[in-house]
C-alpha cells in the first residue's frame, strides 16, 4: 500500500536503523526485516528469478538472518517466510502472508508499531482483498490498533471502517464486531463514551446472538474501560474478571488483568493490584505490558515508602529504550515517586523531563500532570489514606483471593 513511486519503500525501518547503534542486536533485527521485506518486494514485481536458491537477494537475507540473536522470536519467524518465499509460486502470497503477519504480529508485541503497520501494508497491498479476506480484514484490524498506538487516530479509524466493509462483504460476522470494538476504542479516545458504550452494548448483543465468546470477551473489556473512566470501579472490576474468564488469548488475558490491576488500585485495594502487577511484570507476552507493570509497581513501591524497591525498578527501566508515551509516564511517576519519598530536589528533576518530553509529543494531558505535579512540589504533601474508601463486595473480594492465588501459582513473590 504505497501512495506513488516515489514515496520510499519501508521508511519505517530506515528511521529505527538510523536511531540505532549498528551494534546493537536490535540493528541487526530490523536490518533482517528490511532486507526481507526488500526481497518480497523485488519477488513480486520481477519474478521467481530473485529468489531462486542461489540468487544474490537469497543469499544476503539468510546472511542477515543468521546475525540475528538466536533466541528472538522474529528470527524463526522470518526463516520460516524465507523458506515460503522460495518454494511459492512468483506473487502467490497463499503461503507467504500468513508467515508475513506472524512477523508483523511479533513487532506489534515488541512494540515497534511503525514496523508493524508496514509490513501489515506489505501484506496488504499484494493480497486479494476478497479471495483472501480473513487475512486482509486480520492485518487491517492490527493495523488499525497500531496506528491507534502511535497516536494517528484519523487513519486507525480509516483501517477499521475498510476491516467492518470488507468483513461484511465476505459475510465476517466476528471480523465485522471486532472492527465495531476498535471503532468504539477510537471514540473513547476522543471522549464520548456514551457513544461507545452504545457501539459496545450492541456489540456484546450481537456476539451473543452469534455465541462468540471471544469477541464478547473484547466488548466487555472495553465497558470495562468505559466503567474506570467514569469511576465506576467495582464495576470496571466485575467486567473485567467477566471478560477475563471468556478470553481464550494470552495477550488479551494481560491486558484485561492489567486493567483489573488499575481498579483495584482505584478502589484502594493495593494488595489486589499489586499481584496482579507483579504477574504482568513477570509472564506477560508483550513487553508493553511487561514495561507498564514495572512502572506501576514503581509507583506503588513509593507510595508504600519502599525506596529500595521504588530504586530497583527506577534502574531496571532506566536502562531501556521505552516508546514516547511510556518514557513520559516513567519520568513523571519517577518525579511523583521522589516527592513521595520527600526528596524535592529529585522529584524537580525529573518532573522538569516528563514536562520536556510529554510537551514534545503533544501529550497534553500528561503536560497537565507533570505541570500540576511540579506545582504541588513547593507546598507539603498530604498523606494517601490507605485502604479502600468504602466496603469491598464480596464478590470483588473473591477476586481479589484468586489474584492472590494466581500470583502464588505463577511462582512470583514481592
Amino acid at each position: 500500500m504505497f501512495d506513488s513511486l516515489q514515496r520510499v519503500r519501508h521508511l519505517p525501518f530506515f528511521t529505527e536503523l538510523a536511531s540505532l547503534e549498528e551494534r546493537d542486536p536490535s540493528w541487526r533485527a530490523v536490518s533482517a526485516g528490511l532486507v526481507f521485506l526488500r526481497l518480497v518486494d523485488a519477488w513480486i514485481e520481477e519474478g521467481a528469478a530473485v529468489v531462486a536458491a542461489d540468487s544474490w537477494g537469497v543469499r544476503s537475507v539468510a546472511a542477515s538472518l543468521e546475525e540475528m540473536p538466536v533466541g528472538m522470536p522474529a528470527r524463526a519467524i522470518l526463516m520460516s517466510a524465507l523458506d515460503a518465499l522460495t518454494s511459492a509460486r512468483c506473487g502467490d502470497m497463499h503461503t507467504v502472508a500468513p508467515r508475513l503477519m506472524a512477523y508483523a504480529r511479533s513487532l506489534d508485541l515488541d512494540a515497534k508499531w511503525a514496523l508493524a503497520v508496514d509490513v501489515y501494508d506489505t501484506v496488504l497491498a499484494h493480497v486479494h482483498p476478497e479471495e483472501e479476506s480473513e487475512i486482509a480484514v486480520n492485518a487491517l484490524l492490527r493495523r488499525g490498533h497500531c496506528l491507534r498506538e502511535l497516536g494517528e487516530f484519523q487513519d486507525a479509524t480509516d483501517a477499521f471502517n475498510r476491516a467492518a466493509d470488507l468483513a461484511h462483504q465476505t459475510g465476517d460476522m466476528i471480523g465485522t464486531l471486532r472492527a465495531r470494538i476498535g471503532e468504539a476504542k477510537i471514540v473513547v479516545l476522543r471522549g464520548n463514551l456514551p457513544a461507545a458504550d452504545a457501539i459496545l452494548d450492541e456489540t456484546v448483543a450481537l456476539a451473543n446472538k452469534h455465541n462468540l465468546k471471544e469477541v464478547r470477551s473484547l466488548a466487555t473489556h472495553d465497558r470495562s474501560h468505559i466503567a474506570h473512566i467514569r469511576g465506576q470501579y467495582d464495576l470496571a472490576v466485575r467486567f473485567a474478571y467477566e471478560a477475563m474468564h471468556d478470553s481464550v488469548s494470552e495477550s488479551e488475558r494481560d491486558r484485561i488483568l492489567h486493567d483489573l490491576a488499575g481498579s483495584f488500585y482505584m478502589l484502594g485495594v493495593k494488595s489486589a493490584a499489586r499481584d496482579a502487577f507483579l504477574i504482568l511484570a513477570a509472564t506477560a507476552r508483550e513487553q508493553y505490558h511487561r514495561w507498564t507493570a514495572t512502572i506501576n509497581l514503581m509507583e506503588l513501591s513509593a507510595e508504600d515508602g519502599m525506596e529500595l524497591m521504588f530504586e530497583r525498578y527506577r534502574q531496571q527501566l532506566s536502562s531501556v529504550q521505552l516508546p514516547p508515551i511510556l518514557l513520559t509516564q516513567y519520568e513523571l511517576h519517577v518525579g511523583k515517586g521522589y516527592q513521595a519519598l520527600g526528596d524535592g530536589e529529585a522529584a524537580k528533576t525529573w518532573l522538569a523531563r516528563a514536562l520536556e518530553t510529554a510537551s514534545l509529543h503533544s501529550f497534553n494531558h500528561l503536560v497537565f500532570a507533570a505541570e500540576a505535579a511540579l506545582n504541588e512540589n513547593s507546598t507539603p504533601r498530604m498523606p494517601k489514606v490507605s485502604g479502600p474508601t468504602f466496603d469491598i463486595p464480596r464478590d470483588v473480594e473473591r477476586i481479589v483471593t484468586e489474584l492472590s492465588q494466581l500470583r502464588r501459582l505463577t511462582g512470583v513473590s514481592y
